[in-house]
């Protein structure tokens, strides 16, 4: 477990720092840090804090900030992911593990073939912060609301769809991927459980997405996430 917490800018005063009840119940009852103790802190906008604890209580933790250091993005490109909504045991992995993976934004998605249509924003987020904290991520990635699948494309960014009857692979469409990515968000997008509808297919003809594939076997959708984000970061950050 890493030894990771976040702090609100707002809660940083002349090299001191206390955080919230939530935050402070984690470091004492989780991480079992006590007085004296070294903890790594984050304002999710790029800043890494080194700090140490004067004061141990589960409804507020306080420190001094030792130095703090802005992280840059090492990548020249944006990851968008479109979230579909699927059950919630797997919804969660595809969340945390794309979250791991750096993703910069998620939108969750309503499908036509969508198992549920209904999210809560607030447990999200509390998702999404876990996983930056375990993955030690010095950016938060941005949740939007909730979503049809017809207000999620975006003409300005790369548009990637994973389609099983695709008969081209990441590899294969890296070039025009690579060509177009550079300073711009790509979009990625699964399908929910039961595939897309033929009315979605239809717009995702009609707007001209990049089709890919990842192999010919048929993967779970949050296993497809995982593995779709993987190899795009692997392609674009190694073959730059």
């Amino acid at each position: 477990m890493s030894n990771f917490s976040i702090i609100n800018k707002e809660n940083i005063k002349n090299s001191t720092f206390v955080l919230d009840e939530k935050e402070s119940h984690h470091v004492v009852s989780v991480l079992r840090l006590k007085k004296n103790d070294q903890l790594t802190l984050t304002d999710g906008q790029g800043t890494i804090y080194k700090a140490i604890l004067s004061e141990a209580h589960k409804k507020a933790v306080k420190g001094k900030i030792l130095n703090k250091e802005f992280i840059k993005h090492e990548r020249n490109y944006k990851v968008h992911l479109a979230l579909p909504l699927i059950k919630n045991s797997r919804f969660k992995i595809a969340l945390e593990k794309s979250v791991e993976l750096g993703v910069d934004e998620l939108t969750p998605i309503r499908f036509d073939k969508s198992v549920k249509s209904s999210i809560n924003h607030d447990k999200l987020l509390s998702s999404i912060h876990s996983a930056c904290k375990q993955s030690m991520r010095a950016y938060f990635p941005r949740l939007n609301k909730l979503k049809n699948f017809t207000e999620w494309h975006d003409d300005q960014s790369v548009n990637i769809v994973c389609l099983i009857n695709s008969d081209k692979t990441i590899i294969e469409q890296l070039d025009t991927i690579k060509n177009l990515s550079k300073n711009k968000k790509i979009n990625l997008i699964v399908g929910p459980e039961g595939d897309f509808s033929e009315s979605e297919k239809k717009i995702i003809n009609e707007k001209n997405f990049i089709k890919v594939n990842l192999g010919r076997t048929i993967l779970r959708t949050e296993t497809a996430i995982v593995s779709l984000i993987s190899i795009i970061n692997e392609l674009l950050i190694n073959n730059d």
